[in-house]
């Protein structure tokens, strides 16, 4: 007996970075269009190595809108969260609106 489509994707969402961060691209932009790319594979993977312990420090330098303040500072803590809800995170901004933006998201 195949699993349902319906049970298949929220464990797809427990297990795999990408697509949960696409999922929560798409959940707080719905008008947005969200594009795919190699650079957001290689960093949900950084980040997971983070997350799993095997990477303790990670500088990500990639070009404005490519989706690293999605990626690191909204859709990781959530990650990490629904991983373990007893974590604790320390999220750092250069500006107090840029922080405000990123802890409402």
């Amino acid at each position: 007996m195949t699993p349902s489509p319906s049970r298949i994707y929220p464990d797809i969402l427990r297990h795999d970075f990408c697509a949960f961060m696409h999922r929560a691209f798409l959940e707080l932009n719905p008008q947005g269009v969200f594009l795919p790319n190699w650079h957001l594979e290689v960093l949900a993977a950084k980040l997971e190595d983070v997350r799993l312990g095997r990477c303790k420090r990670l500088i990500i330098n990639i070009p404005p809108r490519s989706l690293k303040s999605h990626a690191a500072s909204i859709a990781f803590p959530a990650w990490l969260l629904g991983h373990d809800p007893a974590i604790q995170i320390l999220a750092v901004s250069y500006a107090q609106d840029l922080s405000d933006k990123l802890a409402r998201d």
